[in-house]
């Protein structure tokens, strides 16, 4: 699944960026025919967990094979439904506790053998709402010796309101008119709220659905159809059996629907060696379909490079992709049913280059579950980095194959790497490797330290190992597993066959315990000789004993201006390494491909500094220098005027990711002080404007031929940035083109990469008559020829308002009808940090909203969890903290409950900050 990010970062400095990154909140071979539903099986359907530890169903039972009928009627909600599911008994029971949630179970039988053994009265069945079960009670018991057993289940249930279970999603249908299709998320525990089952990852089994649905829908799921009935206004698909899978990766959609097809010659090879082609589609909603072509061909190209990477075919008979208007994460990987948000699919010439990057990268992302996560899956929730972690990184490098002029990995170093190194860094952060107790437990670690420290760490240790024995070992893995479950260790003992390294020995700290170090680097007494220490790195300062008693493996990758990158590693407390005598500058962690951070002493920094301007280091380590040294102010390690010092090293630097750090640093700085003092205020405006004014000048408005796509990467990243420091040249034009584009929708006077800066300029700097027009936009994007993403940016324009009345009726248009639920956080995110002041508007708005905030997001939602860390995420006052601490005391957290102290922690580094280094910035 395609992370939601916690948004409450967000900054000006890229609009397009910043649409993304709220959009995503943000954020798995067989053969064809009858033996694709068998498989390799174990002999004894093994299931381990401790059930007793995580609130895990009994072991007693098994389920084999699920014979599922489900009735959705799409207008009044009602889902009419039956299940025969065939069970191995592993124990002698009476009870048979399933999952349900939101069923009531009508009828019950049992058979053995063929004959009926039980007829179960509904009063022998009870339900557990919050552990999300059902136990029915038998007259018989059950043992190992019987065989078959089946049990059929009637039951009724309900479309879900929020967007899990099986739900409605609004979309338009051929005559134009406001319609609803049927859509299913079970991840991660979701399936139980669609029919009675065994929901848990590690208890895999085999499905065969039938679905009966209106006779103008066309019904999708995992496996192509067999056959259909037709029964007057509705009929009756019949679906092909499944391969073993878990629960979480049946998938149902079934709407209006038009497609496009191609093959990906990904399926077993062939007698002639090639591989044999499987039918790729991309559905979309009536109208829609002439935007998914580029998304098409991505996707044949991808599962193909997925195909040569794992050395093994598409499990699937045939793979479809379905753009979906209301998803509550970017993507999900339901196996040959993946589902994605419209924006992430929706790819036209209107489209800004960053969301057509994004959009290969998240179907690379999802493609890549096909087997790391679905042939492959985790046997619990513990272990969901191995299917996030590595799916990031797979999706990183498929799109770095594909496009490498778009040199995505550096994007990773300055924004996924640096959210994990970030959230890492608190006190409230979490191992890798989690221990889940509870179903509420489950949603809350699809977060940044799952995906991006999980891909980070592998990403490190890939380099490590080198990528060719790396995917030896991957390969070796999934063949072992497949159509079973795996955990971390399976992972280790794979790579250690094909390296002949210890590698769990190597990865154990990085995995079980929380945190990263900080690598201090002290050459005061030998230029010629580094002396090593490493430390936890905490945000809020230095540890304390207690803290600090892990030592991790952390490969060096030590560079100087007089060699090559060398690769030791320190796997002490402390340590030393030479350097070449007569060096001018030295940096550890080269290509920052280790999930750690450096502290340079001042005049090491300096020196750096100096290579920096005469062009010596790659940018990808000038990145890592500066996302090192800001870190590091901020939590004490250094003067925030070690990093202003330093800030005039950077005008020399071309690479974007370099000036999108830079407008972060000056961002947080600015949203920390800004409360506190004007004249700072303005001296940080003045600062950044001296920096990109000039920039936006001379990368100008206009692409060049040939131009090299980072290049407008630059100039999109610098134009709102000048804007935001106050540029009134950059500012007057912005206006001019929203107020040329108003009146002339079909003659767009700037390029499309501009378009979200210049609604967000246009409204920041403008009058009302600027924000009734961007919301006028919004919801008539079609006359202005608006793609998906420049819709969601004008959505993102209004909160951008500097008008205090403004703030308010754009976050109560947030709550009305006109913003789908999954866009609310779009809305917050920019009005979060498009002005000091806002903020307190949008605290006070969420205070006095808050229970209408719930409704319409779900109590138990992960967006509801994203949004209040967005809202509270730029306070930098302890008295702010103590209020919103306060405030929560008697809510009902479980949604966020990590959340909110990592949110609460962030904002008491910020306070230490500003009390710390008050005089030093004001100097």
């Amino acid at each position: 699944m395609a992370l939601k990010p916690d948004v409450s970062a967000l900054g000006a400095s890229d609009s397009n960026d910043a649409v993304d990154r709220a959009v995503d909140d943000g954020g798995g071979g067989g053969v064809c025919g009858d033996d694709l539903s068998k498989g390799p099986v174990p002999a004894d359907h093994t299931i381990t967990h401790n059930n007793e530890q995580n609130d895990m169903l009994p072991l007693s039972l098994a389920p084999t094979h699920y014979d599922i009928h489900l009735q959705p009627d799409v207008r009044s909600g009602h889902i009419g439904g039956s299940v025969a599911v065939d069970l191995l008994v592993r124990a002698p029971t009476a009870d048979i506790v399933l999952h349900t949630k939101t069923i009531v179970i009508d009828r019950v039988s049992v058979f053995v053998g063929g004959v009926e053994a039980a007829s179960v009265d509904t009063d022998c069945v009870a339900y557990d709402d919050e552990m999300e079960t059902a136990t029915i009670r038998l007259p018989v018991t059950l043992t190992p010796e019987d065989a078959p057993v089946q049990l059929l289940i009637a039951f009724t249930g309900a479309v879900s309101e929020g967007m899990y279970g099986l739900y409605r999603s609004k979309y338009r249908d051929r005559s134009g008119q406001l319609a609803h299709m049927l859509v299913t998320q079970f991840q991660a525990k979701c399936a139980r709220m669609a029919f009675p089952c065994w929901d848990e990852p590690a208890i895999k089994a085999e499905f065969t659905l039938t679905l009966t649905v209106p006779a103008h829908f066309e019904a999708l799921s995992n496996m192509p159809v067999a056959h259909t009935a037709e029964l007057g206004e509705l009929k009756t698909v019949y679906f092909e059996r499944s391969p073993r899978m878990s629960t979480y990766l049946l998938a149902i959609v079934a709407g209006e629907l038009d497609y496009i097809e191609a093959e990906s010659f990904s399926g077993a090879q062939g007698a002639s060696g090639r591989r044999l082609p499987i039918p790729c589609r991309i559905y979309t909603p009536p109208a829609d379909i002439e935007k998914v072509r580029f998304s098409l061909d991505t996707a044949v190209r991808v599962l193909e490079q997925l195909v040569d990477m794992f050395d093994y075919e598409y499990p699937l008979p045939k793979l479809d992709l379905v753009a979906v208007p209301e998803l509550e994460a970017g993507g999900m990987e339901n196996w040959g049913l993946v589902l994605f948000r419209t924006v992430r699919l929706f790819i036209t010439a209107q489209t800004s280059l960053w969301i057509r990057q994004k959009a290969v990268y998240v179907i690379a992302h999802e493609l890549s579950h096909q087997w790391f996560g679905n042939l492959v899956t985790m046997a619990w929730w513990d272990d969901l980095w191995l299917n996030e972690g590595f799916a990031t990184w797979i999706g990183i490098h498929i799109t770095d194959q594909l496009y490498p002029e778009w040199k995505r990995w550096d994007h990773f170093v300055i924004e996924d790497r640096q959210a994990a190194l970030s959230a890492d860094s608190l006190r409230s952060s979490h191992p890798i490797q989690v221990t889940i107790k509870g179903s509420a437990d489950i949603d809350q670690v699809f977060d940044s330290i799952t995906y991006y420290k999980g891909c980070s760490l592998i990403r490190m240790l890939s380099a490590h190992l080198g990528i060719d024995v790396f995917m030896a070992g991957v390969r070796t893995y999934l063949a072992a597993h497949a159509y079973s479950t795996a955990t971390t260790r399976d992972l280790w003992r794979a790579l250690e066959g094909a390296s002949a390294i210890d590698v769990s020995s190597m990865m154990h700290s990085w995995t079980a315990h929380v945190g990263y170090p900080v690598i201090t680097v002290d050459n005061s007494v030998d230029d010629c000789v580094l002396q090593l220490r490493q430390t936890r790195y905490l945000h809020s300062g230095k540890p304390s004993a207690d803290e600090d008693r892990v030592v991790w493996w952390v490969p060096l990758g030590l560079a100087t201006s007089e060699s090559e990158a060398a690769h030791d590693i320190l796997h002490t407390r402390t340590g030393s390494v030479e350097i070449p005598r007569g060096a001018r500058w030295f940096k550890l962690n080269y290509d920052n491909a280790g999930l750690y951070r450096v502290c340079y002493s001042r005049t090491a920094l300096q020196r750096l500094a100096v290579a920096i301007r005469q062009g010596e280091l790659r940018t990808v380590d000038v990145v890592g220098i500066l996302n090192d040294t800001m870190a590091l102010v901020t939590s004490g390690y250094l003067r925030t005027s070690a990093l202003l010092d330093m800030i005039s090293s950077f005008k020399t630097v071309d690479g974007y990711v370099v000036w999108q750090i830079l407008g972060y640093f000056l961002e947080s700085l600015l949203l920390t002080w800004a409360d506190k003092s004007a004249v700072i205020r303005d001296q940080i405006s003045g600062l950044a404007l001296s920096l990109f004014a000039p920039k936006a000048a001379a990368l100008g408005w206009t692409h060049r031929a040939n131009e090299d796509p980072l290049v407008a990467r630059l100039r999109a990243i610098s134009i709102p940035r000048a804007a935001w420091a106050g540029d009134t040249s950059v500012i007057d034009q912005a206006c001019r083109l929203f107020n040329e584009f108003y009146l002339n929708p079909d003659d767009k006077p700037f390029q499309h990469d501009f378009t979200a800066s210049v609604f967000e300029i246009a409204v920041r700097s403008g009058d009302e008559t600027n924000y009734a027009r961007v919301r006028e936009m919004y919801e008539d994007s079609q006359r202005w020829h608006l793609s998906e993403d420049h819709r969601m940016a004008a959505l993102g324009a209004m909160a951008c308002t500097r008008s205090e009345k403004l703030m308010w009726q754009t976050l109560e248009y947030a709550l009305s009808d006109r913003v789908l639920p999954q866009d609310i956080n779009i809305v917050i995110g920019f009005m979060v940090s498009s002005h000091y002041r806002s903020k307190h508007v949008l605290w006070q708005w969420f205070c006095a909203n808050y229970q209408r905030v719930v409704d319409r997001l779900g109590e138990c939602s992960a967006l509801l969890g994203h949004v209040v860390g967005t809202v509270i995420g730029e306070f930098a006052d302890e008295s702010m903290a103590a209020e919103i601490e306060q405030w929560f005391a008697d809510k009902r957290t479980a949604a966020f409950d990590r959340t909110l102290p990592q949110s609460l922690e962030f904002i008491r580094v910020r306070a230490a900050w500003y009390h710390r280094d008050k005089d030093d910035v004001a100097k």
